[in-house]
């Protein structure tokens, strides 16, 4: 259907020109409305190209016309054969962007922006923002990096922390965690919004997970330079990366900074240590950092517990031996029940030689430890 609308549409452009009677003023405005809105559409752009409407009836065909994707393709060529009679204003960019975005098309309609401008038409900050939004869900994170400049410095609409947010969020999401980290240490400020603890912790998580551990230690300096206080979520990010790049000694001392700073480490933060010591093959410094965290009086519950499993599981039998003996023994949050956890990490043989030398099965070591 949209096809032969289209046919119609071009057609229409060998008729030749009809001046309206003076006694129809306003009356193609009013059709053209009537026809869109009965679906008539490629009446309703013959009428257009030939008559001379105003832009509220472009505006109202458009509208129409882009309620489905299927219409959409024809819009470009109306607004073409419009163009004599009906010159576009922003409402007519607002209908024809809106439209792509709901289509995916978030980069067309950032283009469509960029050529208001020249028709002496700015959009307005609300419409930038919903086509940014769209960027920042539908296309690659660049092209939303490069799109909030242009609001910056072509239309002067100064960003909100919930574009800088969804800005963030597409530039993590595609692994450009440098371009991120400009985004929060210099532009945010640029635009007069202050970036807090939320963005960082993010950042520090990011870079941990790309090795970069020079940037991870910018971004903790950065942090703090700010007079923002960590918290616990960015500590264990920063303890984290100390621990990947082998500084177990820099780990176990945050420790200590930590206590200093007033946000104590729970038992995340030491389970995020002793990861670390284990994944070194430092056993042995393991063991003394969960022996300082039950010393603390700290009990791993059943979700700390998970991820201190998913950590150790590939560290080998002295590994396992290690969770049942420093943890499992003393360090269980009370009525944590020993058969659930047991299928948590895996089931079966957790110090399979140990328990065979005792006589009993892991599930009584488990039971006995609690």
């Amino acid at each position: 259907m949209s096809r032969r609308m289209e046919e119609s549409v071009e057609m229409s452009a060998s008729r030749p020109f009809v001046e309206p009677r003076p006694e129809a003023s306003g009356g193609p405005d009013r059709l053209v409305a009537t026809l869109a809105r009965h679906g008539r559409f490629a009446a309703a752009a013959t009428l257009l190209s030939t008559a001379r409407c105003t832009t509220r009836a472009l505006n109202s065909l458009l509208a129409a016309l882009c309620s489905s994707p299927a219409f959409l393709r024809a819009a470009p060529s109306v607004l073409r054969r419009a163009a004599p009679h009906a010159a576009p204003d922003a409402a007519t960019f607002r209908i024809l962007t809106s439209a792509l975005c709901r289509a995916r098309r978030p980069a067309a309609a950032a283009d469509l922006l960029r050529c208001m401008p020249a028709l002496l038409l700015d959009p307005d900050p609300r419409h930038c923002r919903a086509v940014l939004a769209s960027l920042c869900r539908c296309a690659p994170a660049a092209d939303a990096l490069a799109f909030l400049d242009d609001m910056r410095r072509r239309w002067g609409v100064s960003p909100s922390r919930a574009d800088h947010h969804a800005v963030l969020d597409a530039l993590l999401r595609d692994g450009m965690a440098a371009e991120a980290y400009e985004v929060v240490a210099t532009q945010m400020d640029a635009d007069g919004v202050a970036p807090g603890l939320p963005e960082f912790e993010r950042l520090l998580r990011a870079f941990r997970e790309n090795r970069s551990f020079d940037a991870v230690d910018e971004a903790f300096d950065e942090m703090l330079l700010r007079g923002l206080v960590p918290g616990a979520r960015a500590y264990d990010a920063y303890v984290g990366a100390l621990c990947d790049r082998g500084d177990l000694a820099g780990a176990r001392r945050m420790l200590e900074c930590m206590d200093r700073a007033g946000c104590p480490p729970g038992v995340t933060t030491f389970g995020v240590v002793v990861a670390g010591c284990v994944a070194a093959g430092d056993v042995g410094a393991a063991r003394e950092v969960a022996r300082e965290a039950v010393r603390r009086g700290l009990r791993w519950d059943a979700p700390a517990l998970a991820e201190l499993a998913g950590a150790l599981r590939a560290g080998g039998q002295l590994a396992r031996e290690l969770l049942l003996e420093d943890i499992l023994r003393d360090g269980c949050a009370a009525g944590l029940d020993a058969s659930p956890f047991q299928q948590l990490i895996g089931g079966g043989g957790l110090c399979g030689g140990r328990g065979r030398r005792s006589g009993r099965r892991d599930t009584d070591v488990l039971a006995a430890g609690r």
